[in-house]
């Protein structure tokens, strides 16, 4: 993801969808799964971590991104 783009995360309730700027998606789970505030994608291990009004954005070989709403 680069700096500036924009995502959209859609809270699923056990689960949180990315909906990223050419439309594809890719769904999180909470990790562990009696949580809402913690996120991962079981097949790339891409994490992100909800606190209040910002996303902490981890993916695997690049540097997490803090996004904002």
């Amino acid at each position: 993801m680069r700096q500036g783009g924009m995502i959209t995360i859609q809270n699923l309730g056990t689960a949180l969808r990315v909906v990223r700027p050419d439309g594809t998606t890719e769904e999180f789970a909470a990790s562990p799964a009696n949580q809402s505030s913690r996120y991962q994608e079981a097949a790339s291990h891409d994490a992100i971590v909800i606190d209040a009004r910002e996303a902490l954005v981890m993916k695997r070989g690049s540097t997490p991104q803090t996004c904002k709403r």
